[in-house]
């Protein structure tokens, strides 16, 4: 009997009911290439559509299952942001606030027909202003080794390379640059 008040505890710290949003996002309008998307904050609903950019982007198995996507979604102490086409979410950003000192992007994907349109500009360029909004000293994040595009794109931004993780990405053993920037 006593091990429910734990879970209730446990699953209040996770997901709490009836709190103030710790990290609210006012929802936006944006224009790319012709095309208008609404930029708002993520939810569990968008767990199927995260998987499926998760599909179409990455080797398999997918980098996170749909079980840590929607733990993820419900994380009080993350933001998670979606570019949404037609009611369907299309692109994603997710940031870590646990560390008053250092934001951590989690994971960032954009389908394939919409890569190389300065979404992931929008979403680091928010994530930024967000983060300094808070008063987060640094951001940082982990990048494939493999992947010029992301380094290109981190680095423009001002990321430097932290250190090198070996064999870091399960799914095809390739190492990761952990980068940072200071805010």
């Amino acid at each position: 009997m006593a091990i429910f008040p734990m879970l209730r505890k446990f699953k209040e710290t996770l997901w709490p009911t009836g709190h103030v949003d710790k990290y609210p996002f006012e929802q936006q309008s944006v224009s790319i290439d012709g095309r208008n998307f609404i930029l708002r904050k993520s939810n569990s609903s968008d767990t199927g559509d995260f998987m499926n950019i998760q599909e179409k982007v990455y080797s398999q198995p997918v980098p996170w299952p749909v079980d840590i996507v929607d733990m993820e979604l419900r994380n009080k102490n993350a933001l998670y942001l979606s570019l949404v086409e037609d009611a369907t979410c299309v692109a994603f950003i997710g940031v870590s606030l646990k560390n008053k000192n250092e934001a951590h992007i989690t994971n960032i994907a954009v389908m394939p027909g919409l890569q190389h349109l300065g979404i992931g500009h929008l979403f680091l360029n928010q994530v930024f202003d967000y983060c300094r909004k808070y008063e987060f000293s640094s951001l940082s994040l982990e990048a494939d080794i493999e992947n010029d595009s992301a380094i290109s794109l981190y680095r423009a931004f001002g990321f430097k390379t932290r250190t090198i993780h070996e064999k870091y990405y399960f799914r095809n053993h390739h190492d990761a640059l952990e980068m940072v920037v200071d805010l």
